[in-house]
């Protein structure tokens, strides 16, 4: 354990990134970044990568190796059949599968729950981690598996191109080479849906500081693939976010952020509720002394909404594990609210 936690001090010392997903630490407000649907740029962070040792990657799974030939003949998407059970699927438990993509070799860990049945459509939730982490990580920092077991769906954890997204403006290497991450997360979803029994209607998109800017990036740029997006400690990364269809989005944000400034994460909120054509005032709704700003009134029936995290430094609340990881190396933490929860509730019924 002490191994473990150890290995989120890159989180912390990863200082930078308040510039990599921070934007112009806290003079990016709402006064200078606007509700006009522009969004200042967010300049690239310099974070060193997390040691190799941090946290142990899950062993490659042997029945669940990709292909170039996904989709042909197994009932993927590549041939409009809906046919499942799949023939490789790999059922209940975690698994490690490699994709190449882009000429790149890149791999992600895919969690099943224990009660998905391998004949029946299920939702799928892709979880990008943050800057200078990894998807090995991030299944503890978010700790979203539990919520998965309960409510009967499948998490995606993908591995950054060298620790990083490129959400834009932010951040690293992914960013600075143009990693094209937006078809990178389609082809993850292809991949998933080729090997699993999954419900094309019902694939969302969640993700920490880097990979909220990631999941916002997304949901400015993507039609029909997700249905909905819970950044955390993220925000809009884009020059110019123009979503065709805009889909319900629900952010999540602690108000003591030292590394993405609380300020800067509203406002990017209030920027999607604006592209979205949401009209009147948002709903609050308190949980303890955190509160949920919700947009109810929006085009095509969807809604925008924004949780702040009384107190909460740069963290992702989802309960004792991401406390413990939090208050040891981060900073404060709050249980008011667990966005796991409440971003499902929010976004998948």
């Amino acid at each position: 354990m002490t191994m473990l936690l150890r290995s989120w001090f890159v989180l912390s010392v990863a200082g930078t990134v308040v510039a990599a997903c921070g934007a112009d630490s806290a003079d990016n407000d709402a006064s200078d970044t606007g509700l006009d649907g522009t969004a200042d740029a967010v300049p690239d962070g310099t974070a060193d990568a997390p040691p190799d040792e941090a946290v142990p990657d899950a062993e490659p799974d042997a029945d669940g190796v990709a292909d170039e030939s996904a989709g042909e003949d197994d009932g993927g998407p590549g041939d409009g059949s809906t046919a499942c059970p799949r023939p490789s699927d790999p059922g209940p438990g975690d698994h490690t599968l490699p994709l190449e993509f882009g000429g790149l070799s890149r791999s992600f860990i895919v969690h099943v729950p224990p009660g998905y049945d391998a004949a029946e459509p299920t939702p799928l939730v892709v979880n990008f981690h943050g800057y200078t982490s990894n998807a090995a990580q991030q299944v503890f920092f978010s700790n979203m598996n539990p919520t998965a077991d309960a409510h009967g769906f499948v998490v995606l954890y993908p591995d950054g191109y060298a620790n990083s997204w490129n959400a834009g403006s932010c951040c690293g290497d992914a960013a600075a080479e143009g990693i094209d991450d937006v078809g990178f997360a389609g082809a993850l979803i292809d991949e998933a849906a080729r090997v699993l029994c999954i419900d094309r209607e019902r694939v969302y998109a969640a993700g920490m500081s880097n990979g909220g800017f990631m999941s916002y990036r997304l949901a400015c740029e993507t039609t029909g693939i997700f249905a909905g997006f819970a950044p955390v400690a993220g925000g809009i990364g884009m020059p110019d976010c123009r979503p065709a269809r805009p889909v319900s989005l629900v952010a999540y944000h602690g108000t003591a952020d030292s590394y993405v400034p609380f300020s800067f994460g509203e406002t990017s909120f209030h920027q999607y509720a604006v592209l979205a054509g949401c009209t009147g005032d948002p709903v609050r709704t308190a949980h303890g002394t955190s509160w949920c700003d919700v947009y109810e009134s929006c085009e095509g029936g969807i809604r925008v909404g924004f949780c702040a995290l009384d107190g909460m430094d740069h963290c992702w609340p989802g309960g004792a594990a991401p406390r413990t990881i939090c208050e040891t190396f981060i900073g404060a933490y709050s249980e008011d609210l667990n966005a796991n929860e409440h971003l499902w509730e929010f976004l998948g019924p």
